[in-house]
């Protein structure tokens, strides 16, 4: 229902944020766009990784020139075998591990590079019989720099649940684990001067309405995480 949503939001006047995926394909997240720029509203994808401090942290000494990524390895793991959410209630729709969580990956890792990745593969186990979906998930992507990224998606996964992303870089390695980051000897990382918070979902919401206010494009703008959904209508293409 996002994008559906996100469009009647717009015509009715009102500037949006879009939760994370804006669409579950790509048509629906380009006429996304397509109304954004019609009305001339703040239009913003709700990509939460893009505002974790220890995604910041990250970025802003790539930035810098004081790392360079050389090999993004993710862990998305999830135990869930029925149609339910975390709430133990059913759900009206079925969750999928590449248009929604595999999501968040492939657009931090575009947005680390500043990069859209040149080559992709994705391969998937079977299907589930009743929800649909595939509930295990590889992916592998490149970018022209030469960094890479290898990310594991699964719904089958008995134990911490959650996303890890290790940052393998020339000048280090950290694993950010949503606003918490530690380096390659399990050290934490002090990102507290990151933001004027260290909550990645509050920062994202500041950036909204400062957007709106200061009359400019937000970070996460819909036109900025398109190349994502592109990047992901790309991968499904090699799962056919």
């Amino acid at each position: 229902m996002h994008a559906k949503q996100a469009v009647q939001v717009m015509r009715a006047g009102k500037h949006v944020q879009v939760e994370i995926p804006i669409a579950d394909n790509l048509a629906d997240a380009e006429m996304i766009l397509k109304v954004a720029k019609e009305t001339g509203l703040t239009a913003m994808g709700g990509h939460t990784r893009r505002f974790n401090p220890s995604h910041q942290w990250i970025h802003n000494r790539i930035k810098k020139g004081e790392l360079t990524l050389q090999h993004l390895v993710v862990q998305t793991f999830f135990f869930r075998r029925t149609n339910m959410n975390a709430e133990g209630k059913p759900r009206s729709w079925t969750d999928h591990l590449l248009w929604h969580h595999a999501c968040h990956t492939v657009d931090q890792f575009q947005h680390q590079t500043g990069q859209v990745a040149s080559e992709v593969h994705a391969m998937q186990g079977p299907i589930h019989p009743t929800l649909g979906i595939a509930m295990d998930m590889s992916i592998q992507m490149k970018v022209p720099s030469g960094a890479v990224c290898t990310l594991a998606l699964s719904f089958n996964n008995e134990g911490p649940l959650g996303t890890f992303f290790r940052y393998i870089c020339d000048n280090g390695t950290y694993i950010a684990r949503y606003d918490e980051l530690i380096d390659g000897s399990d050290k934490p990382v002090d990102v507290s001067k990151v933001d004027v918070s260290m909550d990645g979902i509050e920062l994202q919401d500041r950036e909204f309405i400062s957007a709106i206010q200061e009359h400019r494009e937000p970070k996460s703008s819909i036109e900025q995480v398109l190349p994502a959904m592109r990047t992901l209508d790309r991968l499904e293409k090699t799962l056919k």
